[in-house]
């Protein structure tokens, strides 16, 4: 079972608008530091800088409200903070088809593909390099990046698969 640890927010220049740990009341069995580089410390209760994670669902929802959230494989932060976002206002780079890869023995199935890989691939940058912890700043920088390589398209195929939907009565 996985916990809220961590919740990091930038802005579109990158800029930190939110970084804080978040406490875990419950024992941690794994802490899984040379991936999140969380330690025991971070979430303890003993942490007066880290935050309860409702306090942290309630300044996360606040920032993302009316924006466009952008990340990469936003489906587990939002269900780590037990958040909604609406679909439209989504920008998940593990989800964005020309970012992801064709599997299977047709080609057929799409799979996402690690930020670390599509950031080198596209950008040129280093993230997440083997033997040290990942820094979920720099992660969030990242996927902003890769959205902002990729926006003017993304945006356009957005924007024309909307046209194609008819709206009826729910």
């Amino acid at each position: 079972k996985s916990a809220l640890a961590r919740a990091s927010v930038v802005n579109w220049d990158g800029e930190v608008l939110l970084d804080t740990f978040v406490r875990v009341p419950e024992r941690v069995t794994d802490f899984r530091t040379r991936v999140s580089g969380v330690r025991a410390k971070d979430i303890s209760v003993k942490n007066d800088d880290a935050i309860d994670h409702e306090e942290c669902r309630l300044k996360v929802g606040e920032l993302l409200m009316d924006k466009i959230l952008v990340g990469h494989a936003l489906k587990n932060d939002l269900s780590a903070l037990m958040i909604s976002h609406p679909r439209h206002d989504i920008r998940d780079t593990a989800r964005y088809k020309p970012f992801m890869r064709a599997t299977g023995r047709s080609g057929g199935k799409l799979r996402p593909r690690k930020l670390r890989d599509l950031v080198f691939e596209h950008l040129g940058m280093r993230i997440q390099v083997e033997g040290e912890a990942h820094c979920s700043i720099d992660d969030a920088r990242a996927s902003m990046e890769l959205f902002k390589y990729a926006r003017v398209r993304w945006e356009k195929e957005l924007e024309k698969g909307s046209k194609g939907i008819k709206r009826g009565k729910k």
